[in-house]
């Protein structure tokens, strides 16, 4: 794979937030010394509804504004409140949840045990930590693979080319389609353990790519009711110092819902840097005209090229998934040349062990 195809495939998840259903970096699986087997569960239906919507102490639904709830029901919701909206997110969801065949769970499983072994040997953080799998409806979450709790959810489509390319995905060798697929559980993983030990990922957040917890994390009635929340990355209490790329200020990478009747997931949602500054008193958000300057972190001199990949770069949590993955699967010429990669690599072998 040369430098280029590299670069194609690093835009690869950030097209999946403006273009639809999209599939993690190309990753191959490699041959490792033996490991024991992975703990893989596949929820029902019944379950997958209670771990999306009935799990104690999630306020996933609870934070989501109207215009969000209208993408993700693709309904424009006239005449409802914004606590109507939420359970109807919650209910369009539940309803959405649809149980796994056994062939389906069977090629998810076969890929996982081929896997394990280089889990084990590069990550065994991974390959201690179990999978868990809820099957989702393509329109549900904009069709988008993700990450609730401690389960990684797929839409339909996914679910149905793991089975198709079952055997392709078990060569030494695949074939680019099925490095895809493989990858995206690697990715998606990282959610899990993100989400289930964040103080372990912190310093890399911090140390290594150079973003600051804000405390408490400011916002505006505009971005309350703009902002998207990221499965794979609620916490939104990330700056990022712009003296770094050598710019000036700090901008706080968000993801937020342009005001449309009926904004499409994820075509419409937009990644920007909002600017923000801190004094005596704490965070606030810089705004003009009752909105907080914001821009395209495309448009960011530097921003993209100061992190290994320019992929995801909207939230600290998918800048470490995108080179996380790289890093285990070593699957990128040329790897440890990449901005911080060097540094990526020190902390994982100590974090991950």
């Amino acid at each position: 794979m040369n430098d280029m195809k590299a670069r194609e495939i690093d835009a690869t998840r950030r097209r999946l937030i403006q273009g639809g259903l999209g599939l993690a970096a190309l990753g191959s699986l490699g041959v490792a010394r033996a490991a024991a087997g992975p703990s893989v569960s596949f929820l029902s239906r019944d379950d997958g509804a209670a771990a999306l919507t009935r799990t104690p102490g999630d306020t996933y639904y609870a934070n989501m504004g109207l215009l969000e709830s209208r993408s993700r029901t693709n309904s424009p919701m006239k005449g409802v409140t914004l606590a109507e909206a939420r359970i109807a997110v919650r209910d369009y969801e539940a309803a959405a949840v649809r149980e796994f065949t056994a062939a389906e769970s069977a090629a998810i499983r076969a890929v996982l045990e081929h896997l394990q072994p280089l889990l084990a040997a590069r990550a065994p953080l991974y390959a201690r930590t179990p999978w868990s799998f809820i099957k989702l409806a393509n329109d549900a979450e904009g069709g988008m693979p993700h990450t609730r709790g401690a389960h990684i959810v797929m839409p339909e489509a996914m679910v149905d080319a793991y089975t198709k390319l079952a055997r392709d995905l078990l060569r030494d060798n695949p074939s680019r389609p099925s490095r895809f697929l493989t990858n995206t559980l690697v990715h998606e993983q990282t959610h899990v353990l993100e989400r289930a030990l964040p103080t372990l990922f912190e310093p890399l957040i911090t140390d290594v790519f150079g973003f600051t917890r804000m405390a408490p994390v400011p916002t505006t009635p505009w971005l309350q009711t703009h902002e998207f929340v990221n499965p794979d990355g609620p916490d939104v209490a990330w700056a990022f110092p712009l003296e770094k790329v050598g710019g000036r200020g700090w901008v706080m990478p968000h993801l937020v819902v342009p005001d449309m009747e009926l904004p499409r997931m994820p075509q419409d949602f937009q990644t920007v840097g909002v600017e923000v500054t801190r004094d005596v008193s704490g965070w606030q958000v810089v705004e003009q005209d009752g909105q907080p300057k914001r821009r395209s972190l495309d448009n960011i001199p530097g921003y993209d090229k100061h992190f290994p990949f320019p992929d995801e770069d909207f939230h600290p949590n998918e800048i470490a998934a995108v080179a996380l993955s790289h890093w285990i699967l070593q699957d990128v010429p040329d790897l440890e040349k990449r901005p911080l990669m060097p540094a990526v690599g020190r902390w994982a072998k100590k974090a991950l062990a």
